[in-house]
């Protein structure tokens, strides 16, 4: 049997890999993401509210020392159009102002908790590929060890069972061999011309431990052979 040890299949050695636990981590990130938004976000529209409160506490404090200012100078009747302009301008540049404070710090906000979210989703998925592929690979080198026992068993079987067997033939050689010198001992040149020609003939026909018998049996009448032809 050749050595063939299974190959790396990416979906085979990856199949049934919990990684359950991935999407929980940023679950739980995403989620706490959220609350700093909304704590973020609500810091923001403080802030904002504020700013326009100020803005709308110092306009009435300019209008009044503006008044205030007029009246101490004998004026009656009130500000000018000029005045009371340049009072409403502040006070439009102070809410602008606060405004795009606002709108800035909320696109800020937003910009930066989505890209942190990107960011952290991102090594998640660098996190979870790196943990299956190294389980992939645990499992690869896990089913090419066992081949190599399964291997190793199936070569030690088959040299112990070749081993038997060549022991076996070992076996019946000598137990024929030892059996037809015996029995050749007493044959004479026609005796055993005639017990060949029959030996061959079952030869022919015979398998496996029965062709053992029989190649001895010619050898008997070999071995019976050559001591005929020293006795004379």
């Amino acid at each position: 049997m050749a050595y063939k040890p299974p190959e790396y299949n990416d979906k085979k050695y990856r199949a049934g890999i919990d990684t359950s636990s991935f999407d929980k981590q940023y679950q739980a990130y995403a989620q706490q993401a959220e609350q700093n938004r909304a704590t973020q976000l609500g810091e923001a529209q403080k802030n904002q509210q504020n700013a326009l409160r100020q803005a709308y506490i110092s306009r009435m404090q300019n209008e009044r020392t503006l008044n205030q200012n007029l009246a101490a100078a004998g004026i009656r009747g009130g500000a000018t159009e000029t005045s009371n302009l340049k009072v409403a301008n502040q006070y439009g540049q102070a809410v602008g102002a606060a405004n795009t404070d606002y709108s800035n710090n909320v696109n800020s906000i937003n910009q930066n908790i989505d890209q942190n979210l990107q960011n952290y989703k991102m090594e998640v998925e660098q996190a979870r590929e790196t943990y299956l592929q190294n389980q992939a690979n645990a499992r690869w080198n896990a089913a090419r060890e066992d081949y190599k026992d399964a291997y190793t068993a199936s070569r030690e079987a088959e040299e112990q069972k070749y081993q038997r067997s060549q022991a076996e033939i070992q076996r019946q050689t000598e137990y024929w061999s030892n059996y037809y010198i015996n029995k050749y001992s007493g044959y004479s040149k026609k005796d055993l011309k005639k017990e060949e020609k029959n030996i061959k003939a079952k030869l022919k026909k015979a398998k496996g431990n029965a062709k053992i018998r029989w190649q001895q049996a010619l050898a008997g009448i070999g071995a019976r052979r050559g001591v005929i032809a020293t006795s004379k």
